[in-house]
């Protein structure tokens, strides 16, 4: 399989935008989509789309504590402030990444576990990144809404058959983070295609499998459960032993314990805001995020 080429929407270097514009950006991404894997052979008329209120407001779920979910608003002008470099983390996931963020236009594998990768882009996607689950089939909206993915600016292409590396081409065109799933099926070749334009456009690319020349890889193992209490409750929260390698300042490698699901943000902590006394290596876990821990 082979990238197709294809005429290129301009996308401003602003982070923000106006919203109607990356709405544009997203629907036309997902049309080409559509004609490339053959889903959509001519273009239809378009249709008249509502006129989008200058701050909706977006909702987001955040865990209140290990049993209970609230449901909170969050309007742009209160989100995270918006990197023309960098997308947020949430704090607690912070120490995973060796620039505190996550870098556009750079590669990032995620394996061992769906709910890092969803928390892992959560906040991106609470800051305003439109987002697309390509190939991603067993991802649950549900949980991608309770991690805090705004499902209003989510895209999935659940089935991309033999034409994924098309698909994710149009998408890199017009998306902000484009997340691979195990079903996008693509040659070492695409990969290394789908990363010189995800560089070029400045698009964060998300894998769960193997990628030649990742910037970051985090590997989740398999962790342990609490809350049974010796058989009486339910599962609360999973601990989970976290490998980081990659390149550049990701090049030494360095195992974290993060404890999932997150916890609510603080009021007046934006995301990707490193806590005080964040993790560092060697000395005590004090005043550290209290979900995860360096352990090696």
């Amino acid at each position: 399989m082979t990238v197709v080429d294809m005429p290129v929407v301009q996308r401003t270097p602003e982070a923000g935008g106006r919203a109607p514009d990356r709405a544009a950006l997203a629907r036309a991404a997902l049309h080409a989509v559509e004609r490339r894997t053959g889903v959509r052979a001519v273009p239809g008329p378009a249709l008249p789309r509502p006129a989008v209120p200058p701050e909706p407001a977006l909702p987001l779920m955040l865990r209140q504590d290990a049993g209970t979910r609230r449901a909170v608003e969050i309007r742009p002008s209160e989100a995270a402030p918006v990197s023309e470099r960098f997308w947020p983390v949430h704090p607690e996931l912070v120490p995973l990444l060796p620039q505190g963020a996550l870098q556009r236009g750079t590669t990032v594998v995620v394996q061992g576990s769906t709910t890092l990768l969803l928390s892992l882009v959560a906040q991106a996607s609470t800051a305003g990144a439109w987002t697309t689950l390509l190939g991603h089939e067993r991802v649950g909206m549900v949980a991608a809404s309770d991690a805090g993915v705004v499902l209003e600016r989510t895209a999935l292409v659940p089935a991309p058959g033999p034409d994924a590396a098309a698909a994710a081409a149009a998408l890199i065109d017009g998306m902000d983070v484009v997340v691979l799933g195990p079903q996008a099926a693509l040659a070492d070749a695409d990969r290394r295609r789908l990363s010189a334009r995800a560089r070029e456009r400045g698009s964060l690319l998300v894998s769960v499998a193997p990628w030649p020349g990742a910037h970051v890889v985090l590997t989740a193992g398999a962790g342990r459960w609490t809350g049974l209490d010796h058989g009486a409750g339910w599962l609360r929260s999973r601990t989970l032993p976290v490998e980081r390698v990659g390149r550049g300042e990701a090049a030494r490698p360095a195992r974290f314990e993060v404890r999932l699901p997150l916890g609510p943000l603080a009021p007046g902590r934006a995301p990707g805001s490193l806590p005080e006394g964040g993790a560092h290596e060697g000395g005590a876990q004090d005043g550290r995020a209290p979900g995860l821990r360096l352990v090696g």
